[in-house]
């Protein structure tokens, strides 16, 4: 086993021992769930589309809402600065509207990098039928792993997304589809969330639009099904307790154009993704986790080329601090915490792959806004397993309005 292998896998049992902490408040049995489609206190996802601090009324039944993210970077890679500079990340736009009793539209619009790019994140209509069975479609946050669904920059304690996220599967991963939701109680607190929908899935630009080797996030915008074949993707969740959360999620669907006008032309190809998630606080200490594997079936002329097995997990822990500290801000309050993540973009050759540790401390003028600074340490292996050693100095204001 290789030293990288090693480190995956040390990784993965991290996780896991993280897995078996939240899994540690018993639920008792499931109860009957109630025949009302009222909207409960607690939201669907903690930090996703239906919690939102700021989300207010304005213009009738409509509520608006946003967040922006302003970043100041310092980046050094084998002792040369590659970047210094600033930079209005994020821009994002929410709303919601409530259209009668049993359906609700939410939206999201992204601009990013000072507007160079606009991204419909999130346009989906619920339809509510009962707490356990509701319908929704549109364009859709895809449920792959916790951190897609509550990504926001306010709520993320750290500057930067996890490499899983952003190099491995895409972030924010938005795909149109159509399906199932719902909540079942489980006694008490307990409680189990699921979400299963047919996407347009991932398209072949994964491997034709990129040159450095498999990449899912550039074959992630697929605004039509250019292979008539919806992928599969679904995730369930047991909540002992609203602290505590563990997520599964698998991804399945074919990614080429192999048939046309009802003839096949190419191999039918796919991708496959497993992911797991967990939240619990021990201690005081808040951890939140994340591994996923990724399969992909590639042409055989470009074996070897291009990877066919991915992986990635990162492991996250803070703690919030100093409440009341400071005088003229009653809400204000610290944090402090630490990152430590790995991806491997080529799980077949010894590079490819990247692992960082990052270490920050937040000021949170309120529960929604934060002032981050974070230093990053990091280690990146090319496919031909040279590596180059860096590091960032990274400053922060984010807060939703």
């Amino acid at each position: 086993m290789t030293r990288r292998a090693r480190g995956i896998a040390r990784g993965a049992a991290a996780l896991g021992c993280l897995l078996s902490v939240s899994c540690g408040a018993a639920s008792g049995a499931l109860a009957q769930a109630v025949d009302s489609v009222a909207t409960e206190a607690r939201p669907f996802v903690p930090g996703g589309y239906d919690d939102k601090p700021y989300l207010t009324g304005l213009f009738g039944r409509i509520a608006v809402g946003g967040y922006i993210e302003a970043d100041a970077v310092w980046e050094r890679a084998d002792g040369v600065t590659e970047e210094a500079g600033f930079l209005l990340k994020r821009w994002n736009l929410l709303t919601s509207s409530r259209v009668g009793n049993r359906m609700q539209v939410w939206a999201e619009v992204e601009f990013e990098d000072g507007g160079s790019e606009i991204v419909l994140e999130l346009a989906q209509i619920d339809l509510e039928l009962h707490p356990a069975i509701n319908l929704r479609g549109g364009m859709l946050l895809v449920p792959i792993g916790r951190f897609n669904l509550a990504h926001d920059g306010p709520r993320n304690p750290f500057v930067d997304r996890p490499l899983l996220a952003t190099d491995v599967l895409g972030s924010a991963l938005s795909m149109p589809g159509f399906g199932l939701f719902g909540v079942v109680p489980l006694g008490g607190e307990a409680r189990a969330t699921y979400e299963a929908y047919a996407v347009n899935g991932y398209h072949d630009g994964l491997l034709l639009d990129s040159p450095d080797g498999t990449r899912l996030p550039l074959g992630a915008q697929n605004p039509e099904d250019l292979n008539a074949s919806p992928a599969m993707v679904s995730r369930i969740a047991w909540n002992p307790g609203e602290r505590h959360e563990l997520g599964l999620s698998a991804y399945g669907g074919a990614y080429n154009v192999f048939r046309m006008d009802g003839l096949d032309v190419d191999e039918r190809r796919s991708v496959r993704v497993l992911a797991v998630d967990a939240r619990t606080t021990v201690l005081g200490l808040d951890w939140n986790g994340e591994a996923a594997a990724v399969s992909v079936e590639i042409p055989s002329a470009l074996t070897g080329l291009f990877a066919s097995r991915q992986a990635g997990f990162f492991i996250d822990v803070t703690r919030p601090f100093g409440h009341g500290w400071l005088r003229g801000m009653p809400e204000a309050f610290l944090s402090a915490g630490a990152r430590f993540e790995a991806i491997d973009l080529d799980r077949d050759v010894d590079g490819d792959s990247s692992t960082q540790l990052t270490a920050g401390v937040n000021l949170h003028p309120t529960r929604g806004s934060s002032l981050k600074l974070d230093y990053l340490r990091n280690r990146t292996r090319d496919r031909f397993n040279n590596a180059v050693e860096g590091a960032a100095l990274k400053l922060s204001l984010t807060t939703y309005f």
